[in-house]
């Protein structure tokens, strides 16, 4: 493309003659080139696919009958485990069969992602199925990017980057089994290749499905014997599931595909731009405000709550005082981590600018410690919840990740998205396999008054919300089923009689893809009472 090299004073001038010019045309021809070569880079990966679609094609395919299999109506039974080892397996062949070489330093998320599979069917707690499940889709997309692409450069903003990226240009992916297919199917057409009666049968079908029901439908409305065999025939047969069915077999055969065809079409891109070009002084302005209230709350929590000294406000007692603001603690913490991720992203390197968010994070770190601190009192005071758990849980990875962020501070090339996913991995998965909800129950029991005939007569800090531990997942079961407990629950809480019910409708409906470890104790702890 040529460009109007006009000057509006004096003319008209060269590239040759005129050196702004000359820089100027020299850029935007190095620009052209690498989009060139990178248009041609992806062409020639996206070839990939289309070459070997019958593998592609076929291996998505079966990946979705298999998926299919494991998960439908069945999100937490022994069948979980198998199909994210399934997922595993099918992400290494069409890696192996793409031409990228597996990397070894892969085995942590393999295993992470496994224990995590397995994990899910030892629970039937849906929260911490839900989280779990969200962790593996996470780390699966962590895995093949890592598989695809030199990550090792990558920031953490990069990384999040590029697993939203990876998400839209999947979904953008959507028409490619149709271009792969028919991009086949033209060049063995080229080479004077047969398809074989293969795709004769497969457009029979096509023609035979809408011609069959429209026959159906004359026929049934047409003579009353063969409607009421078609009746009796099909009465047993839900539509509505068979539907839901074809929708998971689409969606399974299309998300891995697409998800294939976007990683061989390398749209990601590997180089990680210098972003760090903002002026620090701003940085550094409203950072030195928030360090300075920081130190003058962290005064306060080693003064008034951790060493107990010094006059409190009028109506409150240090118990009340301690027992307050752990939520609040914990979103400034998360807060904290933030602004030193964008202030050590986005800022040139300044040595003022380290020590304030050093001296930050240390504030932070008295604020995780006072937040946990407030947690354990209240937790003393009012017994245990799934969220009071998690926020504790939450406040140990927050002072971990703190940790390495403190490391990239001072050390700019430390991979901290990696130590951040090895660190929250571990500890989410010892969280998942713990079943909070068994020692929940087993610690708030203890605090029941059982000489107590009713809830009105139990003595001031005696646990009495029995509602509570009504909607606990059978993971609580072998306690709250237990012999000392069985009775006087069921004759204190309706909703106790509910519960125990509602584990035995469980534990009865399980079949053998819905196996379920936490629901098959709670059947058989109800089952030693009866």
């Amino acid at each position: 493309m040529d460009y109007e090299r006009t000057d509006p004073v004096n003319g008209n001038y060269t590239a040759e003659n005129n050196p702004a010019w000359t820089e100027q045309e020299k850029w935007r021809m190095e620009e052209r080139k690498r989009e060139e070569e990178r248009r041609l880079e992806a062409e020639k990966k996206a070839a990939v696919m289309r070459g070997d679609f019958p593998f592609f094609g076929w291996a998505s395919a079966v990946y979705a009958l298999f998926y299919t299999f494991c998960l439908y109506k069945n999100a937490s039974g022994i069948t979980y485990p198998f199909f994210v080892a399934g997922t595993l397996i099918y992400f290494g062949l069409c890696t192996k069969r793409s031409g990228v070489p597996l990397k070894k330093d892969s085995t942590f998320t393999v295993v992470s992602m496994l224990l995590l599979g397995i994990s899910v069917f030892l629970t039937d707690n849906i929260s911490i199925q839900l989280i779990t499940k969200t962790g593996i889709f996470l780390l699966t997309l962590s895995l093949m990017l890592h598989q695809y692409l030199n990550d090792r450069a990558w920031n953490f903003s990069r990384y999040l980057l590029a697993i939203c990226q990876c998400l839209l240009e999947s979904v953008a992916c959507l028409g490619r089994p149709f271009s792969d297919g028919s991009a086949w199917r033209q060049k063995r057409t080229q080479e004077g290749k047969k398809d074989g009666k293969g795709r004769y049968v497969a457009l029979g079908i096509l023609v035979a499905v809408p011609l069959g029901l429209l026959i159906l439908a004359l026929l049934v409305s047409a003579d009353a014997v063969f409607r009421d065999l078609f009746v009796r025939l099909f009465r047993h047969i839900n539509i509505l599931n068979i539907l839901l069915v074809l929708c998971m077999l689409t969606f399974g055969f299309f998300a891995s595909y697409c998800f294939m065809a976007m990683l061989n079409s390398r749209v990601i891109k590997e180089e990680c731009r210098e972003n760090r070009n903002q002026e620090p002084v701003l940085a550094i302005t409203f950072t030195s405000v928030l360090a300075v209230m920081y130190l003058i709350f962290s005064g306060i929590q080693v003064v008034y709550l951790f060493l107990g000294q010094l006059k409190l406000p009028d109506g409150y007692t240090y118990s009340s005082y301690a027992r307050q603001g752990f939520f609040q603690l914990l979103a400034v913490c998360i807060i904290n981590l933030i602004i030193v991720l964008v202030c050590l992203g986005f800022f040139r390197e300044s040595k003022v600018l380290k020590g304030i968010l050093t001296l930050i994070s240390l504030c932070t770190y008295i604020m995780v410690a006072s937040s946990a601190y407030r947690m354990l009192l209240y937790i003393g005071t009012c017994q245990l919840t799934f969220l009071r758990i998690l926020v504790l849980w939450a406040l140990a990875a927050t002072a971990l990740v703190l940790g390495g962020i403190i490391v990239t501070i001072f050390k700019p090339g430390f991979r901290l998205f990696r130590y951040c996913i090895t660190v929250v991995t571990v500890l989410y998965i010892l969280l998942a396999f713990a079943k909070p909800d068994y020692w929940i129950a087993r610690y708030n029991m203890e605090y029941v008054d059982f000489a107590a005939v009713s809830q009105e007569q139990a003595e001031e800090g005696s646990y009495r919300d029995f509602y509570y531990l009504s909607h606990l997942s059978a993971d609580a079961a072998p306690v709250l089923a237990a012999p000392e407990n069985y009775e006087f629950l069921k004759n204190q809480s309706y909703s106790m009689e509910e519960y125990y019910s509602r584990m035995e409708r469980k534990a009865e409906g399980m079949g053998i893809r819905s196996f379920n470890v936490s629901r098959y104790l709670a059947g058989k702890a109800l089952s030693r009472l009866q």
